[in-house]
């Protein structure tokens, strides 16, 4: 099923997302810090819900890779965290909400809302499918540059000895890569102008928050 582009739907959900962000980024850097962090699955939430609502083409291709994303996206944290040789040695906090093995839930949907969005992205230059994996790869290699710092801050997650090891980019890239390969190759129509606008305001939130908190 592919729907007709809504320009009422982009501007209302575009409106929507800068105002959740603008929330979030304030409330973030006031004494109600814990509070606002402690939203953040539900803005996750909201805004893969966002995402779906301007997807234009639903079909059996697009539930798939939403659902072997989602799926590897928290199989590999999962891996990461029980191994330590995947990430390096970390460990997850209470501000992602509910954990199973000792993974957020909703890890599983982050992973998809940002090879979603990074792929949409990259999907802009026409390229073949391998060089715009490349690219979707490092934009999201480029974006947890910022999320990092936030997400230690915010106890999302915690590294040993409160080092950022070099080898946690790298299996972000490839792992990233794969799946971005996966998402280009994958017989789903491209259009989704949110997930661009998205992916901006995601890097312009964390990127002022690395500097802020």
């Amino acid at each position: 099923m592919i729907l007709e582009y809504n320009r009422k739907l982009y501007i209302g959900s575009l409106v929507f997302l800068v105002i959740i962000y603008i929330v979030g980024l304030v409330g973030l850097n006031t004494s109600w810090r814990d509070e606002i962090a402690a939203l953040t699955p539900y803005t996750l939430s909201l805004s893969v819900l966002v995402l779906f609502l301007n997807h234009r083409e639903w079909n059996r291709y697009f539930v798939i890779f939403v659902a072997f994303s989602s799926i590897s996206g928290y199989l590999i944290e999962l891996i990461g965290v029980e191994s330590k040789i995947i990430f390096g040695t970390y460990s997850y906090g209470e501000t992602l909400g509910y954990k199973l093995y000792g993974v957020p839930v909703i890890m599983g949907l982050n992973w998809f809302l940002m090879v979603y969005s990074c792929g949409m992205v990259a999907n802009l230059f026409r390229y073949g499918v391998f060089l715009k994996s490349i690219i979707g790869a490092f934009l999201m290699v480029i974006l947890d540059l910022s999320l990092e710092p936030v997400a230690v801050s915010l106890d999302f997650w915690t590294w040993e000895n409160g080092i950022i090891p070099i080898q946690n980019y790298v299996a972000w890239f490839v792992v990233a890569l794969i799946l971005l390969i996966y998402f280009h190759k994958l017989g789903l129509k491209k259009m989704n102008r949110i997930a661009v606008g998205l992916f901006i305001i995601q890097y312009i939130f964390f990127f002022i928050l690395s500097y802020t908190l």
